[in-house]
This record gives C-alpha cells, structure tokens and sequence, in this order.
C-alpha cells in the first residue's frame, strides 16, 4: 500500500473504513436523504454526515447518533454554507444564460470562465467540510480557504481524488443501489481521508502531535 500512489492508498483506506461500518453508513445515508426531504433539515445533516464519517477517519464509529449530535452542533453554520453555495450557484448559471443571448468568440470565453469557476468552488467543497471538522476554531471562511489552499497546491493529487468521487457519483445516477447504500457517505470518508493525507503529507499534523507532546511535559 505504502508503494502506492497517494490518491490511490487515500481511495483504498476510504474504501475500508466504509466496508467495516457499511450497515451504520447505510442507515445513516438513509437518514441524511429523510433530511433532505425536508429541505431544513437537509444542511445540517450534511454537516451531520461529515461528522459522522470524520470521526471514523480517526477510528470511532458513532452511527445515528453521530449524524444527530452533528447536525445539532453545526445547524446554523450549515445553512451559511448552503446559502453561500446557493449563492454561487445562481451567479454562475445566470451569467452563463445571461452571455448565452451574445453572439461572438469573446461569449464562450466568459462562459467557460464562469463555468470554471464554479467546478473549482465545487472542488473546494470537496476538502472544505472535512477541513472544517479538523480545525479547532469552526470557522467556515478558513475551512474554504484551506480547500482552496489544498487544490492549488496539489493539483494533481485533487484531479485523481475528485476524479474518483466524480465515478462515484456517476455510478450512483447510473445504477440506485449505490445511492441507497452508501454513496454519499463513500464520497465523505474519501474528503475527510483525502484532507488527512493531505495534513500529514504537509507536516501540520506532525507539528500538531509534537505541540501537543510538549504541552503535556510542560509542568
């Protein structure tokens, strides 16, 4: 594994955690499409979801009670970031059909700059929740800066990993089963593992673990 490229040892370690708690996933996943339903509720059991799939990235499985202890915990914070992603995409899909009513070259140029914006804010979401879940100080603004910070840093790394996410989410529109089984709690455990890696390969958790060390030997 170790002889493995990273995005491949970061999609195979996600594939595991989900295997060993798959039956707590599914009722989970279940449970976050019941929220959505709703639409209020739909954010905070996002929030809830990545909660969840966090904490079995460092080993402890807490089921429905982790999406419920989440969602309460991030309530409000999740309908900012629902907000502001709403927000995002309207800008974008406006100004697209908005420039769609010209006619010359310069018009696929803006369009596509739109459009590409808008699949690197989807990239940075991608890394941005499990960020979110790691910083101590829950500030969504970093937790977006950090996911921006980390897709530019390591592109090639990102376009293999949201390559994978991206199969994922088209085998689950191709084929129900998938949906209903896991999907979207798959597509979690891959960011929170993908940000890991990504934490460790740039030495801050290193660097958190030494901290913490000396804190403790300080008398």
């Amino acid at each position: 594994m170790r002889n493995l490229p990273a995005p491949i040892q970061v999609t195979a370690q996600a594939l595991t955690d989900w295997w060993d708690d798959w039956v707590n996933l599914v009722i989970v996943n279940l449970a976050w499409m019941l929220c959505w339903l709703t639409v209020l509720l739909g954010p905070p059991a996002t929030f809830g979801l990545y909660y969840v799939t966090n904490s079995l990235a460092h080993g402890e499985s807490l089921g429905l009670r982790g999406l419920l202890t989440g969602g309460r915990r991030y309530f409000f914070k999740s309908w900012l970031w629902a907000l502001l992603n709403l927000g995002v995409i309207i800008v974008a899909v406006v100004n697209v059909l908005f420039y769609a009513q010209f006619d010359g070259d310069w018009v696929v140029f803006v369009q596509g700059f739109y459009i590409l914006a808008a699949v690197l804010w989807l990239i940075v979401q991608f890394y941005a929740l499990p960020y979110l879940m790691e910083q101590e100080q829950k500030r969504l603004r970093s937790a977006l800066r950090n996911g921006l910070f980390t897709a530019l840093a390591a592109p090639g790394y990102t376009l293999v990993v949201v390559g994978l996410t991206v199969l994922i989410i088209a085998l689950s529109m191709s084929f129900v089963f998938p949906l209903f089984f896991g999907a979207p709690c798959l597509i979690a455990v891959l960011g929170n593992r993908a940000v890991l890696e990504r934490l460790e390969a740039f030495g801050v958790r290193e660097q958190e673990a030494a901290q913490g060390e000396h804190q403790q030997d300080e008398p």
